[in-house]
């Protein structure tokens, strides 16, 4: 009896729902219909479970348990057949997130005043159903460990119901999955959006494939793939094509390091801003661009008022209005005492010293030894470049990096005879330089063999960058002193762990292979202690006032690499030039002979295509190697 009038109570109360709101949509009437049909089953059910013994009670059980399973088994198989699962499973948008929060948030704030309506007896046969719901889903999911658990075993452990509650809260594609609206239309545009997953799929199964086959091919040392290799990418493709790709990859990755001596020339205003239109379809100029200078969108930083018509006017789909700083050659022009002082202040400085300068009582270095340290500070400039800043991580390789740039600082190699010894001495004697000219001969003869360009030449627009981290940090003495420091702090950890080697080359004795030892002996600690001392005498000099501070020697220096880099970029400028020439004699060449040869043709094509990246100034740039 008390069920029928919960029964009633539960009926009625939807039925006055749907006279309520007659402008409910047919979706939400059929849903209320459901619950109703579903109350009149239940009490029939239970009024036929009262008069049951226990025996018909426990068949009747087992009849519904085995049913369900039946049911589930089914659904599974429809859901597998038509792909409903695969099409149903994907993200929500943080727009459909939002909106699923603020439906729980209401409903909860919703639920108090429910309660509060509802009389008391219903309200205690209400508790007494969910919590029979609640112990029936417990005694479900008992024993089962659900971090370890697979996802179709928890799927296949839910009631059809649950599954059903699941996708529309969690695995929506494109509407709500109801009670009764998995029409045709539903099931062909599950199916299409199945037949895509599985074609994303089969592309991440071959990518993977593909990564694989790389990986085994590396470590196989170079040896290409068999001719019978069933890949047509990797047909073609060796050790070093693969490791340059990888490291393509891994490059993305990386943040690109900036140089401590462009923050610090930003912040003393030696770089002055100007607006460019540059080329970013290329991902090597963006990289460079990024190493090279300090790139600001414009829209970012200043308004588009800022920038002139023109530059508006030519920017287009492929390029942007960029801010750059770029070297400002009149500030570096000036001495290094303007920087900071006024010139009255130093031109009566130097009044006061003539009247009061006494001989020196120590010998005047050669004038060779400032061009020596900008020769070290040029391959340490270049070192950082190419490791991204970390020359500590491996030490030795570091030094060897800036040994094979900076020959007046490179320990002579181990002789193996007498004769090779006196040879290796002579050649080993570093010649007199009086001007910044003569050190950047020597500079990129040394470069033509340095493994730090990995078998390349040493590009011109490289060098411009490099020259001009040199006339950064040759700007301030602190900059050369910190330059050297850093230089040391290298010697210092690679000594340290040439005394760990010694120790381990002591203990194993005859083990050691050969080539271990001659590399033991290259940096052994007495080369790199006194190389040591040599940077100790380095900073010494950079530091003295009479012959530093207060002269004009690094002012000279600063000056001739500054004339030096703008030399560099006429080259190139004129490389371009002499490129455009050509390809235009080409050109014309071609169009009066008409057809002419296909050889002709094809290498009049080849130039062309290479003026072109050249000489266009909206396409990106072009590294142009230095003629020997």
């Amino acid at each position: 009896a008390h069920i029928q009038c919960t029964e009633s109570f539960y009926k009625s109360s939807v039925m006055n729902e749907l006279k309520s709101s007659p402008s409910a949509t047919p979706q939400d009437q059929r849903k209320m219909r459901g619950i109703l049909d579903r109350f009149e089953k239940q009490a029939i059910e239970e009024e036929h479970m009262l008069d049951m013994s226990d025996e018909d009670l426990l068949q009747h059980a087992q009849a519904r348990q085995q049913g369900q399973e039946q049911g589930q088994k089914q659904t599974e198989q429809m859901q597998h057949q038509s792909g409903t699962e695969t099409a149903t499973k994907r993200k929500l948008t943080p727009k459909e997130r939002d909106e699923l929060i603020d439906k729980v948030i209401q409903e909860e704030n919703d639920a108090p005043k429910v309660d509060a309506d509802m009389d008391p007896a219903d309200r205690e046969v209400m508790e007494h159903l969910l919590e029979q719901e609640y112990q029936e889903f417990v005694n479900r999911f008992a024993g089962v460990d659900l971090e370890q658990e697979s996802f179709e075993s928890i799927w296949a452990r839910l009631s059809s119901e649950e599954r059903r509650e699941f996708q529309e809260k969690f695995m929506i594609s494109g509407g709500r999955l109801d009670d009764e609206d998995m029409d045709d239309d539903a099931a062909e545009q599950s199916g299409q959006t199945g037949a895509h997953d599985a074609d994303d799929e089969e592309e991440e199964l071959e990518a993977r494939k593909l990564l694989e086959q790389m990986e085994e091919t590396l470590k196989r040392g170079g040896e290409k793939p068999g001719r019978d290799s069933t890949d047509p990418m990797l047909a073609d493709l060796d050790a070093e094509d693969l490791r340059a790709i990888r490291d393509a990859e891994i490059s993305e990755l990386i943040s690109i390091w900036r140089p401590w001596w462009e923050v610090e020339a930003e912040e003393a205003e030696q770089l002055k801003k100007v607006v460019v239109s540059k080329v970013t379809d290329d991902q090597e100029v963006q990289r460079l661009d990024a190493a090279t200078f300090v790139t600001e969108p414009s829209c970012m930083s200043t308004s588009t008022n800022n920038i002139p018509r023109e530059a508006q006017l030519s920017s287009t789909a492929s390029e942007t209005v960029l801010e750059e700083y770029v070297l400002d050659e009149e500030a570096m022009l000036r001495p290094h005492y303007s920087l900071i002082r006024s010139m009255e202040d130093i031109e009566e400085e130097k009044r006061q010293l003539e009247a009061t300068t006494v001989t020196p009582m120590v010998r005047e270095p050669h004038p060779s030894l400032i061009y020596h340290v900008c020769a070290l500070l040029f391959a340490y400039a270049a070192t950082s470049r190419v490791l991204n800043g970390d020359l500590k991580e491996e030490p030795e390789q570091s030094l060897a990096y800036i040994f094979d740039l900076c020959p007046f600082f490179a320990p002579p190699p181990p002789p193996a005879t007498v004769q090779e010894s006196a040879s290796s001495a002579r050649a080993s004697q570093v010649p007199d330089i009086e001007d910044f000219e003569t050190t950047l001969a020597v500079l990129q003869r040394s470069s033509l063999d340095s493994k730090l360009w990995k078998g390349d030449t040493l590009r011109l627009d490289m060098l411009s960058l490099l020259l001009r981290d040199l006339i950064l940090i040759l700007a301030r003495p602190s900059r050369c002193v910190r330059a050297v420091r850093e230089l040391k702090d290298v010697f210092t950890k690679c000594l340290k762990d040439q005394g760990r080697a010694s120790q381990d080359v002591s203990v194993l004795g005859a083990s050691i292979q050969p080539s271990q030892r001659k590399r033991t002996r290259l940096f052994s600690k007495s080369v790199l202690h006194r190389l040591s001392m040599k940077l100790e005498f380095y900073e010494s000099f950079i530091l003295s006032d009479e012959w530093i501070l207060k002269s004009d020697r690094l002012d000279r220096a600063r000056t001739e690499v500054v004339m030096v880099g703008i030399r560099v970029r006429q080259e190139m400028i004129g490389w371009n030039q002499e490129l455009e020439n050509v390809s235009r004699v080409h050109a014309e060449g071609a169009a009066r002979t008409g057809t002419g040869a296909a050889s002709d043709g094809n290498a009049s094509a080849n130039i062309m295509d290479a003026s072109g990246q050249l000489s266009s100034p909206s396409v990106k740039k072009v590294l142009i190697e230095e003629l020997p």
